[in-house]
């Protein structure tokens, strides 16, 4: 059973390189390399030893004849003694690795790269004392050194898994956002599942296996690695538990993605490629309609001016600095169209938030000059954006919002909110209201284009379908959260972005 897990180790921290082939991925390789190295050292050796009980030599083995085939392999006892202790130390050490680069801790973002080369240094001893020429040169015969060596390991591995973990659940304790808390709760639960098999044989040194037929070693204080105390439904309760956990863990790992920028200039941009076919012209068409839906609420109130005996003068005049401010960024639109059929991709630009906010509030305004709407920017972060098309998705979502207030007849005790925080990986901002909600059932098919739940005469349905293209040419995710009755939040997460250094 332990090949199966380590099978299934071996194939899902693959599949990930393949995937993904990101410094998570390789990280998360790197840890399932050393555990898969140190079990595959501890199988070889204890079938070489025997002296087993039923219940291991089923976990161990699973079959009589691969026992047989291992006892046979033609491997010293220096050579397993080092595959052992290659996984025992690697694997805290890739842990504390992935741990940190989770960790959105400022100081353990702000040096990392100094913390991994320190790290690195205990490791790096630890591998060359047991390095079986070394090992013999330094400490054969040398008793005290070796109790000294084996407390000391055993120290260090017990601090760095603690460390990764409680970095790893300081982590998720501060996610506030629903999404994120529910993708990571599971790559926690991942990380530590193995790290518990870790710990079935973390605690035996590696040198039982060098000594094999010595005397002096320590036995019952220092564990031998053929006398561990699981009954055989304890063996399969583990390996079903971690098969499910890693599976899961790795699932969630595919769509939790960290992106990594770097700016050497302060003009930096990226290019990003789309089909304008489909996108870009599906975007002219939903940014054109919001104008044309604003300009329609505009005439309405000029006509209703001059059904006044003494027309106010000066509300005429705004309302007609609408009307040629909207047809201009009409204007406006149509080169944005030209320029994206012709490049075929769109621009995106280091932009603070707030002028993002600021631009998105203009438009909403046009359509509803009398509503407020909460704005709370609490980090005015820098992000890469083509602030045209994003200011215009988010002010699509602040319409929306908007609309279900109105549709739950909540008019007068409504709020539409607009928060920009940091979640993580992510600069997010949320929209947020306490209108109609949305129901579950419907919640996959708002975002399909042209469906709409509002009336057709003023509403085309491409709303969310066009907010989530946008989102995703930002390299960013939409996502939703909703109850009934009481209120809908969309959040668009863009990928943490900095000027300096790698996030």
């Amino acid at each position: 059973m332990l090949c199966i897990i380590l099978l299934v180790l071996a194939v899902l921290a693959i599949m990930l390189v393949i995937v993904k082939h990101d410094e998570n991925s390789l990280l998360l390789f790197g840890l399932h390399g050393s555990l898969i190295a140190m079990f595959s050292g501890i199988i070889i050796y204890t079938a070489k030893i025997g002296g087993l009980s039923d219940a291991q030599e089923v976990f161990l083995f699973m079959s009589p004849v691969i026992k047989i085939w291992l006892q046979y392999l033609n491997i010293t006892l220096d050579k397993l003694g080092y595959l052992i202790a290659l996984g025992r130390y690697l694997f805290p050490t890739f842990l504390l690795f992935i741990a940190m680069n989770y960790s959105m801790i400022h100081f353990v973002r702000r040096y990392r790269r100094i913390l991994n080369y320190l790290c690195v240094i205990p490791t790096a001893l630890f591998l060359i004392l047991y390095y079986p020429p070394v090992f013999y040169v330094v400490a054969r015969n040398r008793f005290y050194f070796q109790n000294v060596l084996m407390e000391s390991a055993l120290i260090w591995i017990v601090l760095y898994i603690s460390l990764s973990i409680f970095l790893l659940v300081y982590e998720y304790i501060g996610i506030t956002m629903v999404y994120c808390s529910r993708q990571f709760r599971y790559i926690i639960i991942s990380h530590i599942s193995i790290a518990l098999l870790f710990g079935l044989y973390c605690f035996q040194d590696p040198i039982q296996v060098y000594q094999l037929y010595n005397v002096y070693y320590d036995w019952p204080q220092y564990l031998s690695y053929a006398n561990p105390s699981l009954t055989l439904f304890e063996w399969i309760l583990l390996t079903v538990a971690t098969i499910v956990f890693v599976t899961l863990g790795f699932w969630k790992l595919i769509s939790y993605t960290q992106m990594n920028y770097q700016d050497g200039h302060e003009d930096i941009s990226l290019q990003k490629k789309y089909d304008t076919a489909s996108r870009g012209i599906s975007v002219f068409v939903h940014s054109v309609k919001n104008q044309l839906l604003s300009a329609r609420v505009v005439c309405k109130k000029i006509n209703l001016l001059f059904e006044e005996d003494n027309p106010d003068l000066k509300s005429l005049k705004r309302y007609t600095d609408m009307m040629g401010q909207m047809n201009e960024d009409m204007l406006s639109r149509m080169e944005e169209l030209y320029r994206s059929i012709k490049a075929s991709y769109i621009k995106l630009t280091s932009i603070t938030v707030d002028k993002i906010v600021d631009m998105a509030m203009k438009q909403f305004n046009q359509k509803y000059p009398e509503t407020s709407v909460s704005v709370n920017i609490e980090v005015n972060a820098t992000v890469l954006a083509d602030v045209d098309q994003l200011s215009e998705a988010v002010c699509n979502l602040l319409l929306n919002a908007q609309d279900a207030i109105m549709a739950a007849g909540r008019e007068s005790t409504g709020q539409v909110e607009l928060i920009v925080h940091n979640e993580r990986l992510y600069t997010v901002m949320e929209i947020k209201d306490n209108g109609t909600g949305i129901p579950k059932k419907l919640r996959k098919k708002i975002f399909e284009p042209f469906y709409t739940s509002k009336n057709t005469n003023y509403n085309w349905g491409m709303g969310l379908y066009y907010v989530e293209q946008i989102v995703k040419s930002h390299l960013g995710v939409l996502r939703l959260e909703s109850i009934q009755n009481e209120g809908t939040s969309f959040f668009i997460m863009l990928p943490r972005y900095n000027k300096t250094t790698h996030m």
